[in-house]
Parts: structure tokens; sequence; C-alpha cells
């Protein structure tokens, strides 16, 4: 099934077009993406790996859930449709927080894949244990909870293990303590 995109702006404002997915990453158009943090009763935070057939950074740790939000979609509709998805987690609307907006460009395949985003952070307090996630096999190659500490710690030591978001992890992991 064809995937289309709102076009944004380089401000975030929607500029009435939308576009195929693939289109939107070849030509670097700016979008609407979500991300969820998933953190748990022992302030733990759920990472996910991605599957190894993903486009773009197969087989890297991400954020617990992300993913784009569809032409006439609003952030919220795609974070509630995605955690489904992806995870297998049902949420209301309503069991979503929203922390923060973050705006982010990167190329990756050689530069065949431009991804310029404003992304819409979620956090969701979720005490499952792991084996009760149901992960999207085409998305998801495996969940694991980290301490923020042990986070920081292999995200320092091991880079090239996670999805290249510098800035949006430094500002998370800023905010922790405040939104947990």
């Amino acid at each position: 099934m064809a995937e289309y995109f709102d076009i944004l702006d380089e401000k975030g404002i929607p500029t009435g077009k939308s576009k195929l997915r693939a289109e939107v990453h070849r030509d670097g158009d700016w979008h609407r993406s979500i991300d969820i943090w998933v953190i748990n009763n022992k302030k733990e935070i759920l990472m996910q790996k991605r599957a190894m057939q993903k486009e773009s950074y197969p087989g890297l740790w991400e954020v617990s859930c992300s993913g784009h939000v569809s032409a006439g979609d609003d952030s919220l509709t795609s974070a509630v449709r995605e955690i489904e998805e992806e995870l297998g987690v049902k949420v209301k609307p309503s069991d979503l927080k929203f922390i923060f907006e973050d705006k982010e460009g990167n190329v990756t395949n050689n530069g065949t894949f431009v991804n310029n985003e404003f992304k819409s952070v979620y956090l969701l307090k979720l005490d499952w244990p792991i084996e009760k996630y149901k992960v999207q096999k085409e998305e998801v190659e495996k969940v694991k909870y980290f301490s923020l500490e042990e986070l920081q710690k292999y995200l320092k030591e091991n880079p090239a293990d996670f999805v290249k978001h510098d800035k949006l992890y430094k500002r998370f992991f800023a905010k922790f303590y405040e939104i947990i």
C-alpha cells in the first residue's frame, strides 16, 4: 500500500502538498514523525533494535517506538497506531504524554535516503515484561530494557550501534527525571 506524507516547510508549516514516502526521502522534504519512549516502574527505558531488512538504520538500536505521520493524520493518532503495530501495545491517546518536538535532519544509505523530520516525542509509562511485547518482525528485531545509566554508557561507548539521534538522546536524557 502506498504511503503518503504531508510536506512541511523548514519551519514545520504544512505546504498543502503530500508525496509518496520514497519521494519524500529521495528529495529530502520536511515531514512529521513520532517517537515514543516507554519507561517501566523500575525507571528502565525500553529500546528497540531495528530489523535487519529495514531501509534505513538496519540492526541499530532506536527509541522504544518510532514512525512517520501519514498524510492527513496528526502526531498523536500516528503514535497510537505505531506503538500497536511495532510493539503490540494498545493505548489510548490519553496514555501518551507529549514531551517535546524535535527538528532533525540526516542522510544515510550513501546519500540516497534523506530524512528531514519534525518529530513529536511522547512518553508512555508501561510496566510490561519483555516477553509481553509482540514485536512486528518486519520492523523490530528485539526489545530490551536499559537503566538510564546503562543506556548512556552503552551509547557513549558504542555510538555506531544506535540510530544517530544525538540531539534527541541528549534532550531526552536531560529531561528524564523531570518527566518520569
